[in-house]
């Protein structure tokens, strides 16, 4: 049950408590009018999730990148997918950032530069400021390929998200905020935004 005054959940098990575990709660207001508790953990993940939880959660996100990086019908690799779709969202760039950005090695990044650039998909232009380096932007062939598989990821995604019932769609929605501040742990994002 759910103490207002004191923001604690406990006892039996809720949408947010499987176990009866004690967890800490933050009341939010969500896009729907209703006030849900927020679970946040009092301890450390492994002592507030158990581990078949933890497990479930990694395999189902898991399996539903692979799903959706399988919705790409013209052989281009998920890395190189990847940094075509981070130099749309933060063109023009440089190499170095986009390394930076995706988690990668430089001589890594030129290689799948180098792969785009033979494609046809991005073009290096130098920097107006700085002579010595190199600006990174989409071609118009680039930014078709990249719109293309947007258009059929969310065409997957629509058709499957038509199958879940209106309950199961607003729970999906209302997680999506925590989804992706897991993908991102510095992004703030505050319900109802």
């Amino acid at each position: 049950m759910i103490d207002p005054h004191e923001g604690w959940t406990t006892g039996a098990p809720t949408a947010h408590s499987t176990s009866g575990r004690v967890v800490r709660t933050r009341h939010v207001r969500t896009d729907f009018g209703e006030i849900m508790s927020n679970p946040t953990p009092v301890s450390r993940t492994s002592e507030s999730i158990s581990r078949e939880e933890l497990t479930r959660l990694r395999m189902t996100l898991g399996r539903l990148g692979r799903v959706l990086r399988q919705q790409n019908d013209d052989g281009l690799s998920y890395a190189l997918i990847s940094l075509l779709f981070s130099i749309g969202r933060n063109q023009p760039t440089t190499a170095g950032e986009l390394a930076a950005g995706e988690g990668v090695t430089p001589p890594s990044v030129t290689r799948s530069l180098n792969r785009l650039l033979e494609l046809g998909l991005v073009k290096r232009e130098r920097d107006p400021v700085d002579g010595r380096a190199s600006r990174i932007s989409l071609t118009a062939a680039g930014v078709a390929e990249r719109s293309r598989l947007l258009r059929s990821r969310e065409v997957w995604l629509s058709e499957h998200l038509d199958r879940l019932t209106r309950e199961e769609l607003d729970l999906l929605l209302v997680a999506l905020p925590v989804l992706e501040r897991l993908c991102d742990p510095e992004l703030d994002i505050t319900p109802g935004d």
